[in-house]
């Protein structure tokens, strides 16, 4: 046989012993350093790799924390990238699922708090601080709100309730805090509305609740419910 025949016959064998990743076998001597087996070996994707680490990732750290990780034992590197892949669209799937459900929620509850502004419209134009005084009776600080509001509907009002959001001005949520108002009011008038807010100086917001000058926040009214005089009522029922 000449050179040039034995040039292309160890070609052939060269090719012929050339190994896919995906057919590695994973066992219980390897399946901690298969990755290590088919470093050098060409086929899979850089999504398919990446795939294969974070596995191994999480096998690691379910391990080190002594929880129950997967064992890929017995399967081929091809076998547990068709697993991973499947995970991977069903984790897909449900979170865009899961999105769907939270815009769904919010273009809902975002459609009924402007119904219910047309109703009911409402304003912070005071904020202040009021310290404990124990030997009043008053036995923790306070800060107070002063809220005006107005019917803007076509029937009178017997209660509301809703949320009052203090942003600062780049909308950044600094405090929200619930509110009821039971004092009934009629079409097109308008009222007022005192109310505190037990102080925990120990609390993030409200420390800057306390802190920040009315003037330097947004104040955001999210109405949640209105019940007119007639019995009628619109929104949440809770």
């Amino acid at each position: 046989m000449n050179r040039a025949g034995i040039v292309v016959i160890g070609s052939l064998l060269l090719f012929g012993c050339s190994k896919d990743p995906r057919d590695v076998r994973i066992n219980a001597k390897n399946k901690d350093t298969f990755m290590d087996e088919i470093k050098d070996m060409k086929g899979l994707t850089v999504d398919e790799a990446r795939l294969l680490v974070a596995f191994q990732i999480r096998r690691g750290m379910g391990n080190a924390f002594g929880s129950t990780s997967e064992d890929p034992t017995g399967k081929t590197v091809g076998e547990l990238l068709t697993q991973l892949k499947k995970q991977a669209a069903d984790e897909k799937t449900e979170a865009d699922r899961q999105k769907r459900l939270a815009d769904e929620a919010k273009a809902k509850a975002d459609a009924l708090a402007a119904e219910l502004r047309k109703s009911i419209e409402l304003t912070v134009y005071d904020k202040g601080f009021i310290p404990s005084n124990p030997m009043g009776g008053r036995y923790s600080d306070q800060i107070t709100i002063k809220c005006a509001y107005q019917n803007n509907s076509a029937k009178d009002i017997r209660a509301f309730r809703g949320k009052v959001q203090f942003t600062d001005l780049f909308g950044s949520e600094i405090f929200t805090t619930g509110l009821t108002i039971s004092d009934p009011i009629e079409a097109g008038k308008k009222g007022n509305w005192e109310g505190v807010i037990e102080y925990n100086e120990f609390k993030r917001p409200h420390q800057q609740l306390r802190n920040t000058e009315l003037k330097d926040m947004k104040v955001i009214w999210l109405p949640e419910s209105v019940i007119f005089a007639d019995g009628s009522k619109i929104g949440a029922s809770q």
